[in-house]
């Protein structure tokens, strides 16, 4: 970060702790305040007999001068040894916590003050989990009124040892512990007698440094971001599509190839356009833009735009921690409304361990949402892993998304009695008497792009060049292992498991084996690669347009899911991923049958993968050379 760009940072804590104090002592110390304000406040307070209270030049209400607390957020634009900050005071009180929500999201740092006389209270670790929770992950802490512990040593590293362990509990990072006087205005940007054995940095040229690092951190991180664009509308002027949104994550260029998520819509852009106009050859987290596209897709408000090889996660039932927000308690029974993002769809809530014990206000809960339809949304950050959930008037709860409820426990072990077997037949035998290498092809691709007619060209060719070759195909695998099973997410994700559990156990009697299913989530073939060795898994994408696959409709499965009959249909009505590195991507919609198996087969013998000895002759040669 440079020196004139702004620092965003939120002061929190217990109330009464001090926050406002401190804040109204700055502005008052580097003459922000104006002299007016100054005597008015002054009056206020000899008039209740007690000494100025900084805190007073920050409550925009009344009704906070009358109670003595803060009730709304205040934001203050301050300015220190040249460096820029943007400080916001969030309110203390458990009635006013949506207030601290609002507050702290899109901070990046956080300041977190804790009254040295009274040590650290409910509310200041409810805040240091908020904090985390809306992905404040830095922190400050500033152990306030130490004129009033006597400014005693002992003291400050009792609190300074405390907090520091819940921080660390919490995985967030604590930059400084600084003690000061906020009402006194002592070490704030310059040190003081009472606290002569402190070693550290006065609280502003700490708040210098630390912000400064913490910025060197986030500048690196967000130069390697994927892209993440939330679509915010398509409008349409003469014959042209501009779609808006918001780069919350990574940046984008004209000719970039983005893919839509949860529709699973691809294009390319052609221009990024603003207001007011101007040529932008590069948009970068923080821009709201719209990409002119190639193509005139069709997408709706909510889609979020990436690369094809870096695409969010998709899936509608996610496990979240949350904060409840609202003084009328959770409902388990009740329909929510789960906003991530400009995503809306209704959802329900379940507690994690299915204990439904009461949840009120300011209660964190671990959390199951089950979302009517499939979103998109990261772990890790990238500008869609917050949500909130609403009911018709009002946000009830915010939170963070923690994991799937699938992908881990689809291939996790049920049973913890079982001992795997060891002793069989091993791989390399097989293969020596077989006298070729077994491996495992994955097709992926849409219904109709053509992975069953080229997975029986391809095994025809290998079978008549003497390898030993299996294909799996998903539509038999779905009339018998897989016929337990439908088409949600979760379910897809089971069929895909079982696949690649049995390509491995065919993978382990050397046998080449084809699978031929649309596996249409990443995660899901990364699960399967993950299973089967990556060494021996090889991901071939076979692309056809979904116009293509439409008009050929060998089953009629299209018809029926445009007419409302088939539901989670990839590319209609449901995602289609597809994969961002394939081995191999091969066109179906150009392509001869037999020019995609000759590449195949290609790639096998590049791969190191050749029919065995016994079969290279008039016929061997004849079946095996593209």
């Amino acid at each position: 970060m440079t020196q004139h760009e702004q620092r965003k940072i939120v002061i929190v804590g217990h109330v009464d702790h001090g926050k406002s104090t401190l804040l109204g002592r700055l502005l008052m110390d580097f003459g922000k305040v104006p002299q007016q304000t100054i005597e008015k406040v002054r009056k206020v307070c000899e008039s209740r007999g007690v000494q100025l209270e900084p805190a007073f030049f920050l409550d925009a209400f009344q009704e906070e001068q009358e109670q003595g607390i803060s009730i709304d957020t205040t934001r203050v634009n301050f300015e220190f040894d040249g460096h820029r900050f943007l400080l916001i005071d969030a309110p203390g009180h458990l009635e006013f916590l949506k207030n601290m929500t609002s507050g702290a999201s899109g901070a990046e740092t956080g300041i977190l003050v804790i009254d040295g006389h009274e040590g650290i209270g409910s509310q200041t670790l409810r805040h240091l989990k908020i904090l985390g929770i809306l992905g404040v992950g830095k922190v400050v802490v500033v152990v306030n009124k130490m004129d009033k512990s006597g400014y005693k040593q002992a003291r400050f590293e009792e609190v300074a040892a405390e907090i520091r362990a819940h921080v660390e509990r919490e995985g967030q990072t604590c930059l400084a512990v600084v003690p000061i006087s906020a009402l006194k205005g002592e070490n704030l940007t310059s040190t003081c007698e009472g606290l002569s054995w402190y070693t550290g940095l006065p609280l502003l040229p700490q708040l210098v440094a630390s912000t400064s690092a913490v910025s060197v951190d986030m500048a690196e991180a967000a130069a390697a971001e994927p892209l993440r664009m939330v679509l915010q509308d398509v409008y349409r002027f003469t014959d042209e599509r501009f779609y808006a949104g918001r780069i919350v994550s990574g940046s984008i260029t004209p000719g970039a190839r983005v893919f839509f998520s949860p529709s699973g819509k691809v294009s390319t852009v052609e221009a990024i356009e603003t207001f007011p106009p101007r040529d932008m050859q590069l948009a970068v987290k923080g821009d709201s833009v719209a990409l002119r596209l190639k193509d005139q897709i069709f997408v709706e408000r909510g889609e979020v735009v990436s690369l094809p090889e870096q695409t969010p996660e998709v899936n509608n039932e996610l496990q979240a921690k949350l904060i409840w927000l609202n003084s009328e308690p959770l409902d388990w029974a009740n329909e929510y409304l789960l906003k991530v993002g400009t995503q809306e769809v209704s959802c329900r809530l379940e507690p994690s361990n299915m204990v439904f014990q009461q949840v009120g206000n300011g209660d964190f809960v671990d959390v199951v949402i089950k979302a009517q339809k499939p979103i998109c949304f990261d772990r890790n950050g990238f500008g869609v892993d917050k949500f909130v959930i609403c009911t018709t008037y009002e946000t009830v709860a915010c939170g963070s998304i923690m994991a799937l409820t699938t992908a881990a426990s689809q291939g996790s072990q049920k049973s913890k009695n079982i001992v795997v077997e060891s002793g069989f037949v091993k791989r390399e035998e097989h293969e020596n008497r077989h006298g070729h290498k077994g491996t495992v092809l994955w097709m992926t691709g849409l219904s109709g792009a053509g992975k069953s007619t080229l997975a029986k060209a391809l095994e025809r060719r290998l079978f008549a060049a003497g390898f030993r070759v299996q294909v799996l195909d998903g539509d038999n695998l779905r009339s018998g292992i897989c016929a337990d099973l439908g088409f949600e997410p979760e379910d897809r994700a089971e069929n895909i498991r079982r696949v690649a559990h049995l390509s491995k156990l065919l993978l382990n009697t050397g046998t080449v084996v084809i699978s031929a299913c649309i596996s249409p989530y990443e995660k899901d073939r990364r699960i399967a690669r993950e299973i089967i060795g990556a060494e021996d898994f090889h991901e071939l994408f076979i692309f056809c347009p979904i116009e293509v696959c439409q008009s050929r409709d060998p089953k009629g499965l299209y018809k029926k899911a445009s007419g409302g009959q088939i539901s989670d249909f990839s590319g209609l009505n449901a995602p289609y991923q597809p994969p961002a590195n394939p081995k191999l991507r091969l066109d179906s919609s150009t392509m001869s049958i037999e020019s995609e198996v000759d590449s195949i087969i290609a790639m096998l013998q590049a791969e190191g993968i050749k029919p065995p000895v016994s079969a290279v002759g008039a016929r061997g040669e004849l079946a095996w050379k593209p």
